[in-house]
């Protein structure tokens, strides 16, 4: 899973990877421990849009599934009724450069970045949530997918991080859940590293 992970991004590394996209917004976006319920700016096809971390189906009569769906796993995305719908249209890339981890026995917490020191992109899905007061709410979720070996020492589970190059092709609209399925699948171990930390924040 994924439930803490850092925005603490290179403004130039993030404006070569994404250079039809305005994404001045991340310049004031430099939080080392972004939660569940916090908002940051998400990159869809043709934009940059602020997003609160907690995907809030349509549907939903109230704010009550944001806790609930920071995560979607990719393996049954399309057997879930609150993501089925989304990932033709409605997919997303969170910018990040690392996300922090509890090992399931010792409960430490850890953190995984790029070995490169990258940016890491995480494939997610979006939707638009009318609140009480008929405001639009933007919500995104985080897909997860099987741990590679590395990760898996500490987790079953991480976040679904594209390959520098796959970034077009997830967004692009056209391209049906078909086309981009096979991106759902764990990085390569050698794209990794993971290091204990004292504490979170």
């Amino acid at each position: 899973m994924c439930g803490r992970f850092s925005v603490y991004i290179d403004d130039l590394e993030l404006m070569n990877r994404f250079p039809n996209h305005d994404v001045a917004p991340f310049q004031a976006m430099k939080i080392t421990n972004f939660s569940p319920t916090m908002v940051m700016p998400v990159i869809i096809e043709s934009q940059v849009v602020n997003m609160k971390w907690g995907l809030i189906p349509s549907w939903s009569r109230n704010k009550s599934f944001a806790n609930k769906l920071i995560n979607a796993r990719g393996e049954t995305l399309l057997e879930k009724y609150s993501f089925k719908n989304l990932v033709n249209t409605q997919r997303c890339i969170v910018p990040s450069n690392g996300f922090y981890e509890w090992d399931t026995v010792s409960k430490l917490p850890y953190f995984v970045q790029p070995t490169d020191g990258s940016l890491m992109n995480f494939c997610g899905l979006h939707t638009l949530w009318m609140d009480e007061n008929r405001q639009p709410v933007n919500t995104f979720t985080i897909i997860t997918t099987k741990s590679n070996k590395i990760m898996s020492k500490i987790h079953n589970r991480m976040p679904v991080i594209l390959e520098k190059g796959s970034e077009e092709k997830w967004l692009n609209r056209s391209n049906n859940f078909a086309v981009v399925q096979n991106l759902i699948k764990p990085v390569g171990n050698a794209s990794i590293s993971i290091t204990p930390i004292d504490k979170v924040g």
